[in-house]
């Protein structure tokens, strides 16, 4: 099943995105909340569209939300003193990741091409502001030359906050340093091959390597260290209440065989108002009233048409993880098998952004909880037979060798991975490493209980 909408290309190589084609990505990105929200804006102002969900909604109240919230008041300060853009201003006064892109790239002369290849670009970010799709699959998935796709690429990096529109830390840290007037040839060495020399402070090691002075090295450490690996952080609000999560996909055994199901409660009924039909109909009608309807009602038609290859395309996608993760589904999460979004893209025959899309923010109900789209999207290790297994299900078995491990004598990283290797997983004592910090687990020394 092929889930992409065609992306027109002139012979003069300009790019052409329909507001269909624009607003059907926006749809698929979107989570349930910003979904509401999205029909709560068109119920508002389209006059021929209704809307009825099974868990009753106060459109009214809904609306209202939307009006006061700080992505609909009025951006104050964006203007100085002399008329020009303050985009300081802008940055501090607005919420929303994407809508501060957009914006900040419509300040730019661009062409049509150039710009409607940066906002597909800053459309296909995540929400920490990276780029984890291949430069292949995105040149692909807008058919353009590579030398423009980089060209755009670079424009992006070089918006605010410092860092967004990189492919990985690495690359983010090295784009902060450019653009902050810090960058050094040496610095970027560092970056991209010893960060962890640097973050436990192995200076004799790196003045060695790279044939440097200390003096040289705390001023390249210093800089690191003032670098921001989540730039896009300033977005997030912990402040705020925590949102109770409400699952896309539901997945129920019935009869020994896994039964895969959107949430009705989460979805809603869109409809054309039969008094406007009539209207059309009617041949004694005004014909611009006619003219305005049959705007509305080929808006109304789009979105009904996007809302339903949203569902699908979840749908599918959560198909493709019940399939692959079925003993999951039987034993939990240890046994949770390594995927890919590439992979998957290929299984659907769809551009690996349109999984991406397809996952972010979606959430699945299962016998083991609710979990989100992409927590089943992780790395594998090797094992000794002919198959791999997830870092997921690595991490819970390193959780659980150290839950039962003698407190008095701990298990270190090096006898942890000799463990595993020995139950047939290949993986190095820094990977152990690794997961335990990422597990929040200390270290054996600081575990150890006299």
């Amino acid at each position: 099943m092929n889930f992409n909408h065609g992306i027109e290309l002139t012979q003069a190589q300009k790019l052409v995105m329909t507001t269909q084609l624009r607003q059907s990505i926006e749809i698929l990105n979107m989570n349930n909340i910003e979904l509401e929200h999205e029909i709560a804006r068109e119920v508002e102002s389209n006059p021929l569209l209704e809307a009825e969900k099974s868990s009753d909604i106060n459109w009214e109240e809904y609306i209202n939300d939307i009006e006061n919230s700080k992505s609909y008041k009025k951006i104050e300060n964006v203007f100085n003193e002399d008329n020009e853009v303050n985009l300081e201003n802008i940055i501090k006064n607005s919420s929303n990741l994407y809508d501060d892109l957009i914006f900040q790239i419509s300040l730019y002369k661009l062409s049509d091409l150039e710009r409607e290849v940066c906002e597909y670009i800053i459309d296909s970010l995540d929400e920490d502001g990276f780029l984890k799709i291949d430069d292949d699959e995105m040149i692909k998935a807008l058919n353009i030359d590579k030398n423009i796709y980089i060209n755009c690429l670079s424009k992006v990096q070089n918006l605010e906050p410092n860092g967004v529109g990189a492919r990985n830390l690495k690359e983010c840290l090295i784009i902060q340093a450019k653009n902050n007037g810090t960058y050094d040839e040496v610095l970027e060495e560092i970056i991209n091959n010893d960060l962890r020399l640097v973050a436990t402070n192995k200076y004799k090691e790196i003045c060695k390597k790279y044939n440097i002075s200390f003096q040289k090295y705390k001023v390249l450490s210093n800089i690191i260290k003032d670098l921001n690996p989540r730039p896009c952080e300033s977005y997030y609000n912990p402040t705020e209440e925590a949102v109770y999560i409400k699952p896309d996909v539901i997945v129920e055994k019935i009869d020994g065989k896994f039964l895969v199901y959107l949430n009705r409660k989460e979805t809603y009924k869109l409809r054309i108002n039969n008094f406007y039909k009539e209207v059309l109909r009617n041949s004694q009608s005004d014909n611009d009233a006619k003219e305005f309807i049959k705007e509305r009602l080929n808006s109304a038609l789009n979105l009904i048409k996007n809302i339903d290859h949203r569902k699908n395309t979840i749908l599918k996608i959560a198909e493709c993880i019940v399939k692959k993760q079925e003993e999951f589904l039987n034993k939990g999460i240890k046994y949770i098998k390594p995927m890919k979004m590439k992979d998957l893209a290929e299984e659907l025959e769809c551009h690996e952004s349109t999984i991406s899309r397809g996952v972010n923010g979606k959430y699945i109900l299962t016998p083991f909880g609710t979990f989100e789209f992409k927590y089943f999207f992780n790395s594998s290790i090797e094992t000794d037979g002919d198959e791999s297994i997830s870092s997921v299900s690595i991490k819970n078995i390193i959780k659980d060798k150290i839950k039962s491990e003698n407190k008095e004598k701990p298990l270190s990283d090096e006898q942890l991975a000799k463990i595993l290797k020995e139950e047939g997983i290949k993986i190095a004592r820094r990977t152990v490493a690794k997961y335990r910090e990422e597990l929040g687990i200390l270290s054996s020394s600081k575990r150890k209980k006299y």
